[in-house]
């Protein structure tokens, strides 16, 4: 996957057949894969390019300076599902307050008429775009009509009659709702951590932990999890002046795990919620390295123990509730 950082080093002459769908792709949902096969159709019946225009950061965090909307998918691992997806060519642009200061028209002109020559320009069915987020698909048709490229509009993308959002994606994750948002996602849950260095406990109580700094803020809630593991080698790396690519590498096998997501009640002056997972039959060094969580099932709450005899026992009891479960399981990731 080819990535352009810095449009000024564009060359719309070298893909004169660009099809473009623009939005934030956070999670990269069923209705986003639907975009993205609808682009890459298209691009095929005119000889062309599919191309993904997104954001590093997202817009309305940047006008809002807060962290909302919470992020399903962090940038690495939105790169990592656009590339699973079969995308050839993603802009990937800095969302600045002179940016989002053009109006739709002058938005659109700039950057996929001049800037990019597109000849064909996707978005999703409540997609916006410009200065206080006026352009919608009505005004992209008509923009369309004045500067000569074709508009489509992605129909809602619908599972079992509701449609596929992130923000709906995001209440269910939070609600524990982990099914019904696999089922928008189109595959279960996951995020991306780094894994940092912890205080010891686990291996203190003979069940060494990895601590994850999450790359992404929609968590469930806290609780006892079975889940998967995979070490990741991910890297986004310049190739040249405003062009860049995404590599991304699987080291080893899918590891069944544990995870605690929560505040550790047990050991007081621990207050924030953080992941710790424990991978069953392995004990490797992973400190610094990149690792994908999906989550498949919560198994119990956290709860606070008078002692450490007592959580060891219920994490002996954990690891067996947590290989029954991955025993039952029929496929990777359902049950």
């Amino acid at each position: 996957m080819k990535i352009v950082t810095d449009l000024s080093q564009f060359r719309k002459e070298d893909y004169p057949r660009l099809v473009v769908a623009l939005g934030n792709f956070d999670g990269v949902h069923l209705g986003h894969l639907e975009i993205i096969k609808t682009v890459r159709e298209r691009a095929a019946q005119i000889g062309g390019t599919a191309s993904i225009f997104t954001f590093k950061e997202h817009p309305q965090r940047v006008l809002h300076r807060r962290e909302d909307p919470p992020i399903l998918s962090s940038l690495i691992h939105k790169l990592f599902l656009l590339k699973q997806a079969g995308v050839e060519l993603c802009f990937l642009v800095d969302f600045t307050i002179s940016l989002s200061e053009k109006n739709p028209d002058a938005f659109v002109r700039d950057i996929f008429v001049e800037r990019l020559g597109a000849r064909e320009v996707c978005l999703g069915y409540n997609a916006r775009f410009g200065h206080n987020r006026l352009g919608d698909s009505n005004l992209m048709r008509q923009l369309a009509d004045q500067y000569g490229f074709r508009f489509f509009e992605a129909p809602p993308f619908q599972v079992k009659g509701q449609n596929v959002s992130s923000s709906a994606i995001r209440f269910l994750v939070r609600d524990g709702k982990l099914e019904e948002a696999g089922a928008l996602l189109g595959r279960p849950y996951s995020f991306f951590g780094t894994v940092i260095s912890g205080s010891g406990r686990g291996r203190g109580l003979g069940f060494p932990t990895l601590n994850l700094d999450p790359h992404s803020e929609v968590m469930p809630p806290e609780g006892v999890y079975a889940t998967w593991v995979r070490i990741m080698e991910c890297r986004l790396m310049e190739r040249t002046k405003g062009w860049a690519s995404f590599e991304a590498r699987l080291i080893g096998a899918r590891l069944r795990a544990l995870m605690n997501y929560g505040r550790r009640p047990t050991f007081a002056g621990d207050n924030a919620a953080i992941p710790e997972v424990h991978i069953l039959d392995f004990d490797g060094e992973l400190n610094g390295k990149t690792v994908e969580v999906t989550i498949g099932a919560r198994l119990r709450p956290e709860v606070a123990f008078r002692d450490p005899e007592a959580l060891r026992k219920q994490i002996r009891e954990d690891i067996e509730a947590g290989q029954r479960w991955f025993n039952e399981a029929q496929t990777y990731g359902t049950k």
